[in-house]
């Protein structure tokens, strides 16, 4: 071999220093691998020192501590106060969209600090499952529905309650039958394949609370509304319903998550703006879903003229509807009378032999996946924990299984395990997955339950005493950074029913401060230990007192 000058070069002096090479190499290897080890050890070490001196100094911090506080009553115009929904504020907003409707929170300069009353001669509410059929007219006293429904047998009042007969508009027979018909129609209502729906435009919340007879778990959805206070009737019943519209934004569900959504006469513009509301009832519905409409334009041939129309247009819209459910991968799966029944696509062939031009195009799969995983094990542990949790529950709230509690809530779950714990009792749960924790929501839906995304920095949309029991096990740990406490408590208290019984599980350090605030919004409580014991974690177990407004003054 020659180098560049042409001289050639010793091989022998190459030899050592290949050698050398790799002895050098194995050497920094192998002290590599030792001094790993031993960082590892090290690490491992104070680790272990820094969990033990953690152990040792949480039990000498002391809790939190605030000076006591009071909250005054509000006046009783506030009675069924919706801060994030209050058609008081619907002037600063269009009516495009209905955009009026959707939640808008106001800022913290504007949140009432208030206690928010119950009705004069408001009373403890109907027991399940008496309720599904009466309540007290003075716990709603809202007559408007009464006299402008009356011919549709939403309701009847009845003395000093009010009755549901089951009626509505598309319902002349009754919901039983109507629902007997949607069976025939959709033979998957029978075998467990349909466990939950969503009603859009709900009414008084019949349809759902006949499909739980039949194992299915209905969200009524409405939006808030001057006269109607269609969520508040139905929650008053003992039914699953949450505040909602159909409009600028998403509702706060997660993708693929009802097996059946359900529209009768809910005068919800389908195919305007592009065709958005359907889009939207395509995001929840899983694949295989049903879409069930009854009303305008099904079976316009015999009903156009009691709609103030003419047949043409609502052949053209029912056409025009048509060709927007097959553009969105839904096929007419059966149609009979006053119901027609569409089903989403179950694979991605259709999706797949869409063109590029077609409308509406298909989302980039990067902007939303509702993702959430969770191993067997861990599902596992979960339900073994939430089961020794609800049992120890029980003693310390002998009421919980019984029918004086119905409508319940777990305002910070992960997978369920709270409702999944309670479902042979006499209730219905509605779990809140926090916007800021890890999206867990899908996988409480593939369980056959219910919840909803919030942020408990906001109000709930619901109306005001609308639950019997509010459970939180770690919330003020995770997220009391983020906003006062006061004003979770003061929101608890707003959506609590007077008797009702909030269970704070949460770590002591928080417990004399939660104490102090409760006692300002006149709850009772009493500190119970976990039940493994201990003090690094208690329990707060509160009770809402019943007490009427002595200011009448207007706002």
């Amino acid at each position: 071999m020659k180098n560049n000058e042409g001289k050639s070069v010793d091989k022998s002096r190459i030899v050592p220093v290949s050698i050398i090479f790799v002895v050098l190499c194995g050497l920094s290897f192998y002290m590599g691998v030792l001094f790993g080890s031993e960082n590892d050890r090290f690490a491992s070490i104070i680790s272990q020192r820094t969990i033990a001196f953690r152990k040792e100094s949480s039990s000498s911090i002391s809790s939190l501590k605030i000076n006591d506080t009071s909250f005054p009553e509000c006046s009783i115009d506030y009675q069924d106060f919706t801060p994030c929904t209050d058609p008081m504020r619907w002037k600063k907003y269009g009516s495009y969209r209905y955009i009026m409707l959707e939640r808008h929170c106001p800022p913290i300069f504007e949140r009432k600090k208030c206690l928010v009353p119950p009705p004069d001669g408001y009373k403890p509410p109907i027991r399940w499952p008496k309720s599904r059929d009466e309540c007290w007219y003075r716990n709603v006293p809202f007559d408007w529905i009464n006299e402008q429904k009356s011919n549709q047998h939403w309701l009847r009042k009845e003395g000093e309650k009010f009755f549901f007969p089951g009626g509505g508009t598309m319902f002349p027979n009754g919901v039983g039958k109507y629902v007997d018909l949607m069976e025939d129609l959709i033979p998957e209502m029978k075998d467990g394949t349909i466990r939950t729906a969503i009603d859009t435009g709900c009414g008084v919340a019949s349809w759902g609370g006949d499909l739980l007879d039949r194992g299915i778990l209905t969200v009524s959805l409405a939006p808030r509304d001057n006269h109607q206070a269609q969520v508040q009737f139905a929650l008053e019943r003992g039914l699953p319903a949450i505040l909602g519209v159909l409009a600028l934004h998403r509702l706060p569900f997660p993708s693929n998550s009802f097996d059946m959504a359900h529209c009768s006469r809910c005068l919800i513009p389908w195919t305007d703006f592009g065709g958005v509301y359907l889009l939207e009832i395509h995001r929840i519905l899983r694949p295989g879903g049903f879409w069930v409409l009854s009303g305008p334009p099904i079976n316009y041939e015999r009903r156009w003229r009691g709609w103030d129309t003419t047949i043409e247009e609502q052949k053209s819209n029912f056409e025009k509807l048509q060709e927007l459910l097959t553009s969105l991968c839904f096929e007419l799966y059966n149609k009979k009378g006053d119901i027609a029944v569409w089903q989403k696509s179950r694979d991605s062939v259709c999706y797949k032999n869409r063109t590029k031009d077609a409308y509406p195009p298909k989302c980039d799969d990067s902007l939303e996946a509702d993702s959430a995983c969770g191993s067997a094990l861990s599902f596992k542990n979960d339900n073994s924990k939430w089961k020794k949790h609800i049992t120890h529950y029980k003693k310390l709230i002998p009421e919980l299984g019984t029918d004086k509690i119905r409508n319940v809530m777990d305002m910070n779950t992960l997978y369920g395990g709270f409702a999944a714990a309670l479902i042979d009792d006499p209730v219905w749960v509605m779990n809140v997955v926090s916007s800021y924790a890890p999206n867990t929501l899908p996988v409480i839906y593939d369980r056959g339950l219910i919840g909803t995304f919030h942020d408990w920095c906001e109000a709930f949309s619901t109306y005001p005493r609308t639950y019997d029991l509010l459970h939180l096990a770690g919330l003020f740990t995770a997220e009391s950074h983020r906003c006062e406490m006061k004003y979770v408590l003061l929101e608890m208290d707003r959506i609590l029913r007077p008797d009702g019984y909030a269970i704070i599980r949460e770590s002591s350090y928080f417990l004399d401060a939660l104490t102090t605030i409760a006692k300002g919004i006149r709850w009772e409580c009493r500190k119970e230990d976990t039940e493994q014991g201990g003090d690094a974690e208690k329990i707060l177990i509160c009770k809402k007192k019943l007490w009427y407004s002595s200011i009448k003054v207007s706002r």
